[in-house]
């Protein structure tokens, strides 16, 4: 959970940097690590799937609206127990000073990119496609 709680904290910086997550910051940080979070699930299932440890893929069409709500709210509830947002970005804030950091936009493109490059390539193992071919 650590790169999560980061990526948190960076998207956090973001939202209260870009002003449209003025009254709720903490918001913007969750939707970003949601997304995340999704693109991750969706390469474990596919590398799953494509290893044949289990069959069929587990998320249908139909439950995607349901699949997304219940995940968000997990995340919504994991950052707001107790307040641990607001522990993260404490530890995060004491941590940052004389550091030299990124921008937070930087970040999060980063984490989605690779995120992303991976679930490509899992799809890719998957179909047998590219270096994956046989």
């Amino acid at each position: 959970m650590r790169i999560y709680n980061y990526l948190f904290y960076k998207s956090y910086l973001l939202a209260k940097r870009s002003k449209n997550f003025d009254d709720i910051p903490a918001l913007g940080g969750l939707i970003f690590v949601a997304a995340c979070l999704m693109f991750n699930i969706f390469t474990i299932a596919i590398l799953f799937q494509a290893t044949g440890i289990i069959d069929e893929y587990p998320f249908k069409p139909e439950y995607k609206y349901v699949f997304s709500i219940a995940l968000v709210t997990l995340v919504l509830l994991y950052y707001l127990f107790k307040g641990r947002y607001k522990r993260i970005i404490d530890d995060y804030e004491q941590k940052k000073s004389g550091n030299v950091q990124l921008h937070p936009i930087f970040v999060i493109i980063i984490y989605y990119v690779v995120s992303f490059g991976l679930l490509l390539l899992a799809g890719m193992y998957k179909n047998h496609d590219w270096i994956f071919a046989q």
